[in-house]
């Protein structure tokens, strides 16, 4: 009977950890820079239309940021799944202690909002440029005979 009941608390947190996860769709025209040069292979992820946090993957590594909070979170890469057009993960399964930072420096102009932190114990400058969607529902819709007059 203990057994039993063992075998059912074990499903019931696997399958609370399963709920957990959240879809993280990558932006596709951000642009990141470390120590003011490009990445090879990365990517920024958000959530929904949710830009806090974000998820970076820097070649094998993820780093959890949380812009309001001002902290990054180095992510055990295991604990993120990839499937084809997104990426699972818990943005609460993360380490007690965010990595050290410094030059925290966000800017948001009317073209893309931008994220700068410096990782002290790396010295690595992180430098994440984020477009703004742009919001065309104002506009008419352009006829398909619509032509350019000179």
């Amino acid at each position: 009977m203990l057994a039993a009941f063992g075998a059912v608390w074990v499903s019931t947190e696997v399958s609370a950890a399963k709920d957990k996860l959240a879809s993280w769709k990558e932006i596709d025209d951000a642009l990141l820079r470390v120590n003011d040069a490009p990445v090879k292979d990365w990517g920024v992820y958000q959530t929904g239309k949710k830009r806090d946090p974000l998820l970076v993957q820097i070649d094998k590594r993820f780093l959890l940021i949380q812009i309001h909070e001002r902290q990054i979170f180095e992510i055990n890469p295991a604990k993120v799944q990839h499937k084809s057009d997104e990426l699972l993960f818990d943005p609460s399964d993360h380490p007690a202690q965010p990595l050290t930072t410094t030059d925290w420096d966000a800017n948001d102009s009317e073209a893309v909002y931008r994220l700068r932190a410096k990782i002290s114990g790396e010295d690595r400058l992180l430098d994440i440029q984020l477009p703004h969607m742009l919001d065309l529902s104002g506009m008419p819709p352009r006829s398909p005979a619509a032509t350019r007059h000179r």
